[in-house]
Parts: C-alpha cells; structure tokens; sequence
C-alpha cells in the first residue's frame, strides 16, 4: 500500500495545530478579555465597563458578564506555577488576592448598544492554565 501522502499531510498539520494550542494559542486572548494593568481611567465603574467591553471587541454581540483583573500579566503566568495550586483538572487557584472589576450587562438584550454595571473587588482568582500560560479565567474566590 505504501504511504499517503494527503494523509501524511493532514495528521502533521493536526499535530502542529495541536501542539500550538497546547502551548497557549488562547493565551492572547485571555490577556485582551481579562487583564487591564494598569486599571484604565473612567469617571466611574459603569463608563469603564462600557468602554471597556467595546475596546476589547466584547460588546458585539454583548458579552453578559466580563471580569477584568489589575494585575501585572506575570503576576498571573505565575498562578500557573509557584504562585497558585492546583484545583482540578488545568484549575488553579492564585495564592493571592487580586483587584478586580467584574463588568454584568444591565438589561436583557444582547444586542448593541451595551450597557453594563460594574463592581469592584478584591478576591483570589481561579485560572485554566495549558502549558505554563493562563488560558480561562473561571471565577472569584
């Protein structure tokens, strides 16, 4: 039968495809939905959810609910490692308390415009991590 090529072609193309994602392909996107270090100006917490969620490219269509952390990134790549521990599965939970704004839609819709709430606070967090790098923000704790 001998090799096929197509075949030889599509398994390496998954195996690259795989191996970047496991190496924080999601990476950037964590950074650009949950860290905003050092905290962005607003007048108050409702204008910083509003401008927040547009300027992160989550307001179309509007995301129901968005934590950002104020946090150096490294401070959270480390909640991964030494500064965390583990909570099950890629979980990890950080050692430390961090500042928090966590953004909620205001009304039913998911249609923009948005308008959201926001709430500061400062809590521990919870991570998925793949590969040494946070990847998923899970929740407060």
């Amino acid at each position: 039968m001998g090799p096929r090529p197509v075949l030889l072609l599509a398994l390496g193309l998954l195996a690259g495809w795989l191996a970047r994602l496991g190496h924080g392909a999601s990476y950037p996107q964590f950074l650009r939905q949950h860290v905003d270090n050092p905290k962005t100006r607003a007048r108050n917490d409702r204008a910083y959810c509003n401008m927040m969620m547009q300027r992160r490219g989550m307001a179309s269509p509007c995301k129901r609910t968005n934590t950002f952390i104020h946090a150096p990134a490294s401070q959270l790549q480390a909640i991964c490692g030494p500064a965390g521990r583990p909570a099950g599965r890629n979980l990890h939970d950080s050692n430390s308390r961090y500042r928090l704004t966590v953004c909620r839609l205001a009304g039913g819709s998911s249609r923009p415009p948005c308008n959201y709430r926001g709430g500061r606070t400062t809590r521990r967090v919870r991570l998925a991590c793949v590969g040494g790098l946070p990847v998923h923000y899970d929740r407060a704790l």
